[in-house]
């Protein structure tokens, strides 16, 4: 068999991180050769929590908006970049003023990227694209999505019906055009007719990760299949979810009954988790089985009928001591903003953070304005059909609350909430 050596573009990022570990393991330690992981800043495997593999090399420095000719003098410098046949790209920039400005320059970085690769890398033979759901994590005044569903667009033309499969047709104009998902597949589609190459588009709807505050020492033992970023993340649910709940319970009496942070409607909604550790290993399936995938779309998620808030919540407050409740059956009394919440007591954090012996950072570091908007506004069932991978021998499943639990568990262990 013909050695194999991954690239990764993001690789300090929610999927990216991820995948630098799993493709160390998965589906065997020998399958790739080589795994060579791009960041925007230095970053160390010390720093980044990964282990001292001499197969594993991570380069930063990289701009890839910057033009092809840059960022292929850039990667040229990178011993064995040559060998690369596999590339995984979870790269993402928050360049750009509205939909347009964000999708076109997202769409350049994937352009500058693949034609460096192909300059570079003669043996390249896959190429995954992550799509789903992103959000700009520079401000919350303005949030432009990009789900490839059009999710974000609910109000205006609706959602498709559920199970979703990845056959459902495009959104119309003039909303398709703001979606720079739809773009960055096309782009790719061209770029790879009549090529030695291929690609496969992967869609998870919610991420299950967490992601300690810069630079943290690394904590012994850490499981391998659990969540880890070494950045913090605005999309990031499980932390933003967990310091939340932690610095609440710390305020009031064990056995305080929290209500869900939205409307009944959000609450029930049904929706697909998937953990971080499996949706990159469903990258590499997927680049590993050209001849079912190759210029395909898969939904990938935890659960084949999806999850619901209200299946987690209790479960998720019970980790902190605390009971989770549906949202309030009083219609005058408006849900818990967790933004508004953490904001009217930020002058606690600082002490809280010293009085539990916690890691300095991760609350300023965390956007709950997403949280809130998150829980409170997908007010509609959106969860995936996972037939089609399913049907191309992905078997993987999980329950998708103990991710979050995982998740809670690690950032114990690690001081980014209380125990």
């Amino acid at each position: 068999m013909s050695p194999r050596r991954a690239l990764i573009f993001g690789a300090s990022g929610i999927t990216g991180w991820s995948l630098v570990q799993e493709a160390l393991t998965y589906p065997t330690p020998t399958t790739f050769d080589g795994v060579i992981g791009l960041t925007n800043r230095p970053l160390t495997k010390a720093e980044a929590l990964l282990p001292d593999d001499e197969r594993l090399f991570l380069y930063s420095g990289i701009n890839l908006s910057a033009g092809v000719d840059a960022v292929e003098a850039g990667m040229e410098r990178i011993p064995g970049i040559e060998g690369v046949t596999h590339v995984y790209f979870g790269a993402y920039t928050g360049h750009g003023t509205g939909f347009e400005g964000i999708k076109r320059s997202n769409v350049e970085i994937l352009r500058n990227a693949v034609l460096a690769v192909e300059k570079l890398c003669p043996y390249l033979q896959f190429w995954t694209l992550q799509t789903g759901g992103k959000a700009c994590p520079t401000t919350l005044s303005f949030l432009p999505f990009h789900y490839w569903y059009g999710f974000e667009f609910a109000d205006k033309i609706g959602v498709p019906n559920t199970p979703i499969k990845e056959s459902t047709p495009r959104i119309p104009e003039p909303y398709a055009s703001n979606i720079m998902y739809y773009a960055q597949f096309d782009l790719l589609d061209r770029l790879s007719k009549g090529k030695n190459w291929s690609f496969a588009e992967v869609r998870p709807d919610g991420v299950v990760c967490i992601s300690p505050p810069s630079n943290p020492a690394p904590p012994a033992n850490i499981p391998h299949q659990s969540g880890f970023v070494p950045s913090n993340n605005a999309m990031n649910l499980a932390q933003s979810l967990a310091l939340f709940l932690s610095f609440h319970a710390s305020r009031v009496p064990r056995g305080t009954h929290v209500s869900y942070p939205g409307p009944l409607s959000a609450y029930t909604a049904r929706h697909s988790d998937t953990s971080q550790s499996r949706l990159a290993r469903f990258h590499i399936f997927a680049s590993l089985h050209p001849g079912a995938t190759a210029g395909q779309s898969f939904n990938v998620g935890d659960e084949d009928a999806g999850t619901s808030w209200a299946e987690k919540w209790p479960l998720l407050a019970a980790e902190f001591g605390l009971v989770g409740d549906g949202p309030s059956a009083d219609p005058s009394a408006p849900p818990l903003n967790i933004q508004e919440y953490m904001e009217e007591h930020r002058g606690e954090w600082r002490a809280w953070v010293a009085q539990q012996g916690l890691k300095k950072g991760a609350l300023e570091g965390t956007d709950f304005g997403f949280l809130t908007m998150f829980m409170g506004r997908a007010v509609f069932g959106r969860e995936y059909d996972l037939s089609k991978a399913r049907g191309n021998g992905w078997e993987e499943r999980g329950v998708a609350v103990e991710g979050y639990l995982e998740a809670f568990r690690l950032m114990r262990r690690v001081g980014i909430i209380s125990a």
